[in-house]
């Protein structure tokens, strides 16, 4: 039966689950339960952190790195791990990056124990507000939109001299206005305009160049655009909607552009 099966699928992926993944999935639960249910003593000793507040601070942060290991790549990971090596060894750097550095606990303050760091506005605004976009949008590519806004570029513009190109710079414009994400419109639109082009006689390193350039901009399109959209107006303390009449010109002109070029 279909419980049966779902049962059987559940436990094979459970058993493949390697024994280190749970001890770090409970250090996880451990750091941000001791922050929901102790927030109030953290608070009042703001800036003096005790031993358990460096301890979880230590551990939120390894566990931070190493997810950004697993779902990026070690490239940020690296860059994130030599910053933070730059804030306690700033005294000993050459005398153009010198500075007088910062202790462990001041660090811990500054990026885990504080509103300005881990917990602070970006997640905030991730977590009630582009959380619901990107579900909005993740919806709409599951229903066809992506391939429907494909199949409408294609159909105007595939006739024309350059179509191919220019079908794959309006399918990830119409596919930026439900999708904030580069990356997602890359995968919605690059699997069909890229093959196009490159069948078309276009050099693979320009096919893959159009579509990315033409993706990355969809970040810029209203309504939806990229989680800093969001973070804007945040900081600014300003009307999503102002943010979004901002940035209509200027991507209406980079998709201009793109279309000319």
């Amino acid at each position: 039966s279909t419980k049966r099966k779902w049962k059987a699928d559940f436990t094979d992926a459970a058993s493949h689950i390697p024994l280190i993944d749970y001890i770090l999935a409970g250090f996880a639960c451990l750091s941000v339960l001791y922050f929901v249910f102790g927030w109030t003593g953290i608070t009042m000793r703001a800036g003096l952190p005790i031993r358990r507040d460096v301890v979880i601070s230590v551990i939120l942060i390894v566990l931070l790195l190493e997810a950004t290991r697993r779902a990026i790549g070690p490239a940020l990971a690296i860059i994130a791990i030599l910053f933070t090596l730059y804030a306690f060894l700033g005294p000993y750097m050459p005398s153009i990056f010198a500075f007088r550095g910062v202790s462990l606990k001041r660090y811990l303050s500054q990026i885990a124990l504080s509103t300005e760091g881990i917990y602070g506005i970006p997640l905030y605004v991730s977590a009630n507000t582009v959380f619901l976009f990107v579900l909005f949008g993740s919806m709409l590519d599951k229903i066809g939109a992506g391939h429907f806004f494909n199949d409408l570029a294609l159909s105007l513009l595939g006739r024309f001299k350059g179509g191919a190109a220019k079908a794959a710079v309006i399918s990830s414009g119409l596919t930026g206005l439900f999708s904030g994400s580069s990356i997602a419109n890359v995968v919605t639109t690059g699997t069909f305009t890229i093959p196009l082009m490159k069948k078309c006689g276009y050099p693979g390193k320009i096919a893959a160049a159009t579509e990315v350039a033409a993706s990355t901009n969809g970040q810029l399109m209203p309504p939806i655009m990229g989680a800093a959209a969001f973070i804007i107006a945040e900081y600014l303390g300003i009307d999503y909607l102002d943010v979004v009449k901002a940035a209509a010109v200027p991507a209406f002109v980079s998709y201009f552009a793109l279309f000319y070029i």
